[in-house]
């Protein structure tokens, strides 16, 4: 069986608000759904075109691979790029277009706060580095060491499809392509607050809402004097997890 993950690579409880504006992407539950259907006796081949995405979604993805029954393929059509390419090494075996791309780098966030919330995000970063270099460490195998791989993340690195064999991160060439290859216009992921923001505009404006995702309507109403406090202060560790990886 062939899936196709296009797109951004998002969390389950996001993708919604990505389908509402019609923008590619796929989430763990994608996968999922995927292995789950798969027929017995065949391989499940994933078609990967994508400029990455979350990271913590890419580690879920990765984990539900590593521990399926089936057997699994990645065939990179066009780019496997960031948090998908931490999909891309989950699959049992790896096949690059001729003219595929794969890309590799440091993981990204934004923090608000003091210097300790700058420090906490610090030592994320760090902790989410060393996770993804453990997925392309057991990929990798012999052929790259963990600190060439470092220094490949440090430099974000694109290789074609002859250097990603080179170093393990993938198996082989694609003898001859299968399905159409997708046009990536951009790799920036739009981030899951902006497209909340333009979501909750347009309905307010008089598009229809997502069921379950529905927009409070401003109360212009004079105040009696009753109404509960707004507590708008943030949790940054949960925006930081929400956002970590808006990657490439």
């Amino acid at each position: 069986m062939r899936t196709q993950l296009n797109g951004y690579v998002v969390a389950d409880d996001d993708k919604w608000l990505y389908d509402w504006f019609e923008i590619g992407c796929f989430s763990p539950a994608t996968v999922r759904e995927a292995v789950a259907n798969n027929p017995n006796d065949e391989d499940l081949v994933l078609e990967i075109n994508s400029g990455g995405g979350n990271a913590f979604a890419g580690f879920e993805i990765y984990s539900i691979l590593r521990n399926a029954k089936c057997h699994t393929v990645a065939e990179v059509q066009s780019l496997a790029a960031s948090a998908a390419s931490t999909v891309m090494v989950g699959a049992d075996r790896c096949y690059l277009s001729p003219v595929a791309q794969v890309m590799i780098h440091l993981p990204m966030l934004s923090t608000d706060g003091n210097y300790h919330d700058h420090e906490e995000s610090i030592s994320m970063l760090n902790s989410v580095t060393e996770s993804i270099l453990n997925g392309y460490q057991l990929k990798c195998g012999s052929k790259a060491t963990r600190e060439q791989l470092r220094d490949l993340m440090e430099q974000s690195t694109w290789m074609p499809a002859q250097e990603a064999i080179n170093i393990g991160l993938a198996d082989g060439v694609l003898n001859s392509g299968n399905g159409s290859m997708t046009v990536l216009n951009a790799i920036d992921c739009p981030s899951v607050a902006d497209l909340m923001a333009k979501y909750e505009a347009a309905v307010k404006d008089g598009a229809q809402a997502v069921p379950g995702h529905d927009v409070a309507v401003e109360n212009n109403s004079d105040p009696t004097g009753t109404e509960p406090e707004n507590n708008t202060t943030a949790d940054w560790q949960t925006e930081a997890r929400r956002q970590l990886l808006q990657e490439i």
